[in-house]
């Protein structure tokens, strides 16, 4: 049985697979009083918390596990297409540690480097091209620390955006000289991914997300993070439309261009800069998921104002569960962590 467990800021979501089939999935909120909920004083004791209630709801045996898999947020780790000269190994990981020090946060710790050759390069026979994945010292530690806690030993670390991308592999397939974005929208990162088939893999974080709308509308609304967090669910993008005055209208539809326009804006921006450098490439689909990805009017205001249709990413369409999975996208990035070391059927 392999296990991928989506160390989230809201939540853990597990997604279990048993020779390639979903064995069982579940999510467990990271504060179940969410009007204590500050995302700021997380501890890794919240994590261990809602971790041993999850695996004791689903009836997860871990010690019978074969594999686990976790991963580190995308804005914690640099993932870099990269081409190179062909070389011994020591000598090209010195090269790639410098080069991870240009991408990696600034944290005071050594870097952290994993990289994956994907062969030789089509234009330059001599060069291979690789894809670097850094992060710190500080960071592995630290998620160290709450997978120990968690009772876990010997776990594999991935990355969200990979997680991300095995997800998407798993269950579309890709046109050629084409290419598909996905958009991950979690609590605290937007995930912004392009890929197709011989094409350069393309990842950006968005420090925009369910958070920060949360935050947005606690300041209009004059209400604490709970209450605000059940507006948004309950009323999705018009809570910022309505009001009980026209003061308090405008003000609302000034904070929408500031959150959910700038949301927008900075997903144009990234698409304009990932075509600037392709010839004959063109955008096929556009796939969306994660937790906030829900939010209702939201799919439909990125349509609107990027003039797309994202389709919802659904991580079980090529797998059976007898599960009624409530929002599957929200397990792309556990779906995608419990792939590893499975082969595609």
């Amino acid at each position: 049985m392999n296990i991928g467990i989506d160390f989230g800021h809201y939540s853990i979501k597990i997604v279990a697979l048993d020779n390639n089939k979903i064995h069982t999935c579940g999510e467990k909120r990271i504060a179940e009083d969410m009007k204590v909920f500050d995302i700021d004083k997380l501890e890794a004791s919240h994590w261990v918390s809602a971790f041993n209630s999850l695996c004791e709801e689903l009836n997860l045996k871990i010690k019978k596990t074969d594999t686990i898999v976790s991963s580190i947020a995308g804005s914690k780790v640099s993932i870099k297409p990269m081409t190179t000269l062909e070389m011994e190994e020591s000598e090209l990981v010195d090269i790639l540690n410098f080069e991870a020090k240009k991408h990696i946060p600034l944290d005071g710790s050594d870097p952290v480097v994993d990289y994956h050759i994907l062969g030789q390069n089509p234009k330059e026979i001599d060069k291979i091209d690789i894809i670097l994945v850094a992060t710190t010292q500080k960071i592995i530690k630290a998620h160290n620390a709450i997978i120990k806690a968690c009772g876990l030993k010997n776990p594999i670390f991935d990355a969200d955006p990979l997680a991300l991308l095995n997800c998407y592999k798993f269950n579309y397939d890709s046109l050629e000289n084409n290419v598909d974005v996905m958009l991950n929208i979690g609590l605290q990162n937007t995930t912004i991914m392009v890929y197709g088939e011989n094409q350069e893999i393309f990842t950006r974080e968005i420090a925009i997300a369910g958070h920060h709308i949360t935050s947005d509308i606690m300041k209009l609304k004059n209400l604490d993070y709970h209450s605000s967090e059940d507006l948004k669910i309950s009323e999705g993008i018009d809570c910022f439309n309505s009001s009980d005055n026209q003061v308090e209208e405008s003000s609302i539809q000034v904070s929408q261009r500031n959150i959910l326009s700038e949301l927008s804006d900075e997903i144009r921006k990234t698409l304009r800069y990932y075509m600037k450098s392709k010839v004959g490439v063109s955008y096929n689909k556009f796939y969306i998921s994660g937790g906030t990805a829900s939010m209702k009017g939201l799919s439909d205001f990125l349509n609107t104002s990027l003039n797309v249709d994202f389709v919802t990413l659904d991580p079980f369409y090529k797998n059976e569960s007898n599960q009624d999975i409530s929002n599957p996208s929200k397990y792309a990035i556990s779906f995608g962590l419990a792939l590893r070391n499975l082969e595609k059927e």
